[in-house]
C-alpha cells in the first residue's frame, strides 16, 4: 500500500472544519439577528460567537503553518499603509475585545508604510491579540512604527507582563501550542536585504504589561 502524506491528509480535515465552522458562524449571525433587542440570551450569542472566530483563525493559521513549515507558501509581499491595515484589524477584532470588556486601539503615523505579507500578518497579528485577550487587565493596543529599516508591529497589553520564568514555548501558546512557532516563521519568512524578520519579547512603556514586536525587514 502507498503511504500516506498525514500531514496533507491532517491539512485537508482542517480545510474542512474550517469551512463547519464558517458555516456555524453565518448560522449564528442569523440566529443573533432575529433576536429582540435586549434578549437575556444575547451575551451567551455573542460569546460562543467569538469563541468561533477564533477557532475559525486558528484553523487559518495552521494551514499557513503547514505550508510555511512545508516550503508550499508563496510569500505575497506588497506595500501596505499602516493605519489602514491596523484598522482593519481592529475591526474585526473589536468584537471578541468587548465581550471581555477590554479597550482595544491602534496607534502609528498615518503616512506610515511598510511592504509584508498581509495574510501572513493579519494572522500573526489576530494570534498575538488573542493572546492578549487572556491578560489585559482592561486594555490592548497595536502600534507600528519604523526603526532602523524595520517595520515594527507591536502588540501590548496592561497585564501582569512577562515573568522571568516563562519560557518562548509558553507564551502565545494556543490549545496545540504552535503560536509562536507561526509567529516566528511568519516573520522569518519576510527577508530584505539579507535581513530576515524576527520577534521580540518586551515590557510594554506604554502600558505596563507584555509586548510582542514582529520586526519586519523593508
Amino acid at each position: 500500500m502507498k503511504k500516506m502524506d498525514i500531514s496533507t491528509i491532517l491539512a485537508s480535515a482542517i480545510h474542512e472544519s474550517k469551512n463547519q465552522v464558517g458555516t456555524l458562524l453565518y448560522q449564528l449571525q442569523g440566529l443573533k439577528e432575529s433576536l429582540p433587542a435586549n434578549n437575556a440570551n444575547e451575551k451567551r450569542i455573542i460569546v460562543i460567537e467569538e469563541s468561533l472566530k477564533k477557532l475559525n483563525d486558528e484553523w487559518v493559521e495552521y494551514l499557513y503553518l503547514y505550508k510555511l513549515a512545508s516550503n508550499g507558501y508563496e510569500l505575497h509581499v506588497d506595500k501596505f499603509l499602516l493605519d489602514e491595515f491596523l484598522d482593519d484589524q481592529v475591526f474585526a477584532l473589536l468584537a471578541s475585545a468587548n465581550a471581555k470588556n477590554l479597550e482595544l486601539s491602534y496607534h502609528c503615523d498615518s503616512e506610515l508604510t511598510g511592504f509584508f505579507d498581509e495574510r501572513l500578518m493579519t494572522a500573526v497579528v489576530g494570534t498575538a491579540v488573542y493572546n492578549a485577550l487572556r491578560f489585559a487587565r482592561s486594555e490592548i493596543q497595536i502600534n507600528a512604527s519604523l526603526e532602523d529599516d524595520f517595520l515594527v508591529i507591536s502588540i501590548e497589553d496592561d497585564g501582569q507582563g512577562f515573568t522571568a520564568k516563562q519560557e518562548d514555548e509558553e507564551f502565545l501558546e494556543s490549545n496545540t501550542g504552535l503560536g509562536l512557532y507561526f509567529a516566528k516563521l511568519s516573520a522569518s519568512a519576510h527577508v530584505s536585504n539579507d535581513k530576515e524578520g524576527f520577534l521580540r519579547k518586551e515590557k510594554s512603556t506604554g502600558l505596563g504589561g507584555a509586548k510582542l514586536a514582529i520586526y519586519l525587514p523593508q
